[in-house]
């Protein structure tokens, strides 16, 4: 039970990434529109600017629909296409019913003078509805996947059949989203109490709230469930809550980027932005810990080492993708990972301590383009340098100590083999030495074909459910020539890949015949 729960927040988790992949390039291409706008800017690049901001609020304003579809279709098993839709129209029903229950109920709140900002309801897509924001797109996507998975193989006889396949699970949602919307009118504000009530509690435990946060969002990275501590800060109410430009935001990146498409009129960002900075870790923990990767390798094997962690730290760093990094090291001492974790919380109280409100949610590109649009004196980027700087040096004498002290066997440390591998060939159950593709390796390592039930991908990890966990050799998965560390749940394991896992998924999927997931 403790594997099957553990596995599902895990797809859920991976699930919800799909969508907030792409608020990153909404950033940029907000942060574009800002600059375009500029007074000395030609006029016609400003009209452009202000045309690209309006493209970019119209993402921003309907984040909910967005991650109804992007979840739905990310945990669909089957029918992907056809889920999305469901998906959309499912989304479009819960806004009809419950603005038709809070009408016919007489509990439609009034707007005051700042709107329907603090009654609990909002506008979306033009219905008046509970104002679950992004909330919303999660629970029912959840719904429609379910149902979807469940039902959207039923077949009837022909006369029938129009209402088979994903017609059925259709059918089964109507009822479902109806009772849902109404049930959301009287559950939701009790629930909004709650997460009133702990975004209350992590905002004003002041330093102490930023370290506890800093510190979870690092360390379980591991687990894959880093996801859902920080994008509910970054994205819904347990957040923040600020009004910019006559419009209300929920999440600490949405009130971000909306004062980045108001920069000319913000003196100082809300304080919400405390849960927007693990950039920073990304960005001078990742340099560091290189740095004192490389060094403490052995002297024969710092070039083989320099090309393999050197690419991982720019990727980090630059694009803020560190799990190729963390993985390097993570399994050959889980005490450096709770140091690592323990330093990037360190910094990002200190940071916030002295008055550091820079946007740091990716890496060098976002951070730099994100905070350009604000003056130094809002964003005080020049602390996160100085801090930085500083963090760097210690981070990096601190893994130096470590490894050197404990004998950790980081990369280039490992004692020498003197074996050769060996792999076991699928087809005749024989042990061979011919350095066979990846592909038999992954194959291999989870125990055969038949043992593969799922495979899909988030950021950097394949992700693959088997159906009989000690069929599994992870010695097999380690040997993939792409893979950066192996993480085995019960039935699910991760190999990580890479930037590279999506296409990398594709190909083992296409050679297995298995749909993606």
């Amino acid at each position: 039970m403790k594997s099957k729960f553990s596995q599902t927040m895990q797809d859920f988790s991976r699930a919800v990434i799909v969508p907030v992949k792409f608020m990153a390039v909404m950033g940029l291409f907000l942060a574009v529109s800002v600059i375009l706008q500029l007074e000395f800017m030609p006029n016609v690049l400003q009209t452009f600017g202000g045309l690209i901001k309006t493209m970019m609020d119209s993402m921003l304003n309907n984040l909910a629909l967005i991650f109804c579809v992007g979840i739905t279709a990310s945990l669909a098993k089957k029918k992907k296409v056809e889920a999305a839709l469901i998906s959309l129209i499912a989304f479009l029903f819960f806004l009809a019913a419950n603005n038709a229950w809070l009408t016919l109920t007489n509990q439609l709140a009034e707007a005051g003078d700042m709107g329907l900002f603090g009654t609990g309801q909002a506008v979306v897509l033009g219905f008046q509805v509970v104002d679950m924001n992004v909330f919303l797109g999660m629970l029912v996507g959840c719904i429609v996947a379910f149902i979807h998975n469940r039902f959207s193989d039923k077949e009837f006889v022909d006369f029938l059949s129009i209402y088979g396949g994903s017609r059925f699970s259709f059918m089964i949602l109507i009822p479902v989203i109806l009772v849902t919307a109404i049930g959301m009118s009287y559950i939701w504000p009790v629930v909004n109490g709650w997460i009133s009530s702990l975004s209350g509690f992590i905002l004003t435990t002041g330093l102490l709230g930023v370290f506890i946060y800093s510190f979870g969002n690092r360390f379980l990275i591991p687990t894959g469930l880093h996801h859902l501590l920080w994008m509910p800060f970054c994205f819904t109410a347990l957040g923040g809550t600020a009004k910019i430009g006559g419009q209300v935001y929920n999440g600490a990146a949405n009130i971000f980027y909306a004062e980045m498409a108001n920069a000319g009129s913000i003196t100082s960002l809300d304080p919400s932005l405390r849960f927007a900075t693990f950039g920073f870790v990304k960005i001078f923990g990742s340099i560091a810990v290189s740095l004192a990767l490389i060094h403490c390798a052995k002297k024969q094997r710092k070039e083989e080492v320099k090309g393999m962690i050197l690419p991982s730290m720019f990727v980090a760093a630059v694009a803020g993708i560190t799990e190729p990094l963390d993985f390097s090291f993570l399994f050959a001492s889980p005490l450096l990972w709770l140091v690592h974790s323990l330093l990037t919380a360190v910094s990002e109280t200190i940071l916030w301590g002295i008055g550091a409100r820079t946007y740091m949610l990716y890496g060098l590109i976002d951070t730099f383009v994100s905070n350009s649009v604000f003056s130094p004196s809002v964003t005080k980027f020049y602390l996160v340098i100085l801090v930085g700087v500083i963090m760097s040096v210690i981070w990096y004498f601190v893994f130096v100590l470590l490894i050197n002290k404990l004998n950790i066997k980081t990369p280039g440390r490992e004692d020498e083999e003197s074996e050769e591998a060996v792999l076991v060939n699928e087809t005749n159950g024989e042990f061979t030495a011919d350095g066979s593709a990846d592909f038999d390796l992954v194959v291999a390592g989870l125990g055969g074909r038949e043992n593969i039930e799922s495979i899909s991908n988030c950021f950097t990890r394949l992700r693959v459910t088997v159906k009989d966990e000690a069929l599994v050799d992870s010695a097999q998965l380690e040997r993939i020539s792409q893979q950066k560390g192996v993480v085995l749940n019960g039935t699910s394991v991760q190999v990580i890949i890479g930037m590279g896992v999506q296409g990398f998924k594709e190909d083992i999927c296409e050679r297995l015949g298995m749909s993606e997931s």
